[in-house]
Parts: C-alpha cells; structure tokens; sequence
C-alpha cells in the first residue's frame, strides 16, 4: 500500500510538472519571437547605415519613418521587459503592440510595409506571451527566470536576424556609375542567416528544463511553420530569399495557408508530445 501511494504522488507530480511545462515552453517562444521581431524592426537601419557606409549616395534619406521608430522602440522596451523578467508587462505590451497593428491596418494610417504583416508579427509574440500567464490546470509552478544560456543564444539569434540586412550593399558593385547586386550571394546570405537563427533558437531551447523542452520545440516550429508560409505572401520577410512572392498579390491566400500550416504543425506536435510521455510512464 505505501508503494502505491508512492507511485500516485510521482504519477500526481509529473501531471502538474507536465501541465505547467507549456505555460513555461509559451513563455520562452514567446521570448524568441520577440528578439526576432526586434531585429526585424532594425533591419532597415543596419542596412541603411551599410548603404552609408559602401555608397553615399544609395543610402536612403528616410530610413523607417516614424510609424517604424515607434515599433523599433516598442519592442526595444518590451524585450527589456522580458530581460528584466517582468513577464505581465511584457505580454501587456504585446497586447498593446496587437492592438496598435490593427489600428494602422484598418484606419489605413500611410506605412511603408505591407498591410498586415506587421499585425502577424505582433500575433507570433502577443499569443504566445499572454498564452503563458494563463494558469495551468493541476497547480502549475510560477515562471523562472530564463538562464543565461537561453538569453545568449536569444541575443546572437537576434544579432543574426538584423546584421545580415548589410549583405545586400556589401555584395553590390559600382560600375560605370550605376550600382549592381546579384541575386545569388544575397539568396546565400539569407539561408546563411536563416539556418544560424534556426540553429541558435534550438541552442536556445536546450537550455529550458527537459519538461519544456518538447514543447517548446513544437511551439517553436509552429511560429517557423507560420512565418515561412508568410513569406510567399509578403516580400518584407526577414531575408531577400524571394524576388516576388508567388501570392504576392493573394496576402489573404498566403495568411489562410499560414494558419492551416501552424495549426496542423502544432497538432502533431501536440500528440507528439502526448504519446511520447505516454510511453514513458
């Protein structure tokens, strides 16, 4: 009788473990997004100070606009949040940040970047972020701060996603006084990029507890299953891969497919998870 009792209080103690385990994976993709979103909003002005610096005169007289530095600053101060691990006010500000993006969007407000791409990435951190202060049902634990291994992968993800927007004038050649740029090392660079960030996001995710780990695995490929599905829609993606997006012209079409791939990609995920830890007992 004293074994069985034992092995209900494992059993009860790998259920709250487990239930608590996808607010923590919600909390730390959630962060992931955010450091990714940041960079993408300084892309423009790292490739602008390297347009600067290469040729003077290709460099653009209005970089981001003042729609683009309020969303540089917005997610600057929200990443801060979550440095400081001030988890609530950060996912408030992503609320914020949703709401704002949806505002430009229906008013029309004039804005460089395509309407609604912005809005996604705000929903890639937003639901995320909020997702993870939800309580877990089964007497979840509270949030830990993330370790400092995470937050150096986080930052040299970052790093990635916002220097490689230089290697577009750094490939360019000036000839005859015109300006040339090969789409082969710009498409090299941006897989290049690509597949550091992926890498560095899993370097990331090694750091979390093994409980998480699965599950912010899923949650991380999701947001990658979205986002690359994003990207035969809009043409302001994190890296010039595609000259014209295939839907282009069709950004409803490519959103639907975006959401049809997360969904099926976290569903899997989901059971995935399910059936593994189902053997496992």
């Amino acid at each position: 009788m004293a074994q069985a009792a034992t092995l209900h209080r494992v059993a009860a103690a790998r259920a709250r473990t487990s239930t608590g385990a996808w607010p923590a994976a919600a909390a730390a993709v959630g962060t992931l997004a955010a450091v990714l979103v940041l960079a993408r909003q300084a892309r423009p002005v790292v490739e602008a100070a390297a347009w600067s610096w290469r040729f003077a005169e290709q460099a653009p007289t209005t970089i981001i606009g003042p729609i683009g530095t309020a969303r540089l600053a917005g997610w600057a101060l929200l990443v801060a949040a979550l440095v400081a691990a001030w988890h609530a006010a950060a996912a408030l500000g992503a609320g914020a940040a949703l709401l704002a993006e949806l505002v430009v969007l229906v008013t029309g407000v004039r804005d460089h970047a395509a309407p609604g791409w912005h809005l996604l990435l705000a929903v890639v951190v937003a639901v995320p972020l909020c997702g993870s202060l939800l309580p877990a049902t089964g007497g979840g634990r509270e949030q830990r701060p993330l370790p400092g291994r995470f937050w150096a992968a986080a930052a040299s993800m970052g790093l990635c996603a916002a220097l490689s927007a230089a290697g577009t004038p750094l490939v360019a050649e000036e000839s005859g006084g015109f300006v040339f740029i090969s789409n082969i090392p710009v498409a090299r660079i941006g897989f290049g990029a690509l597949a550091l960030i992926a890498l560095f996001s899993l370097v990331a995710v090694s750091a979390l507890p093994a409980a998480v780990r699965g599950r912010a695995v899923v949650l991380l490929a999701t947001v990658a299953a979205l986002l690359a599905t994003m990207q035969l829609g809009y043409d302001e993606a994190f890296m010039s891969m595609l000259d014209y997006p295939v839907l282009r012209s069709q950004p409803a079409t490519a959103m639907a497919l975006a959401a049809v791939a997360a969904t099926v990609v976290l569903g899997l995920g989901a059971l995935a998870v399910r059936a593994r830890e189902g053997a496992s007992r």
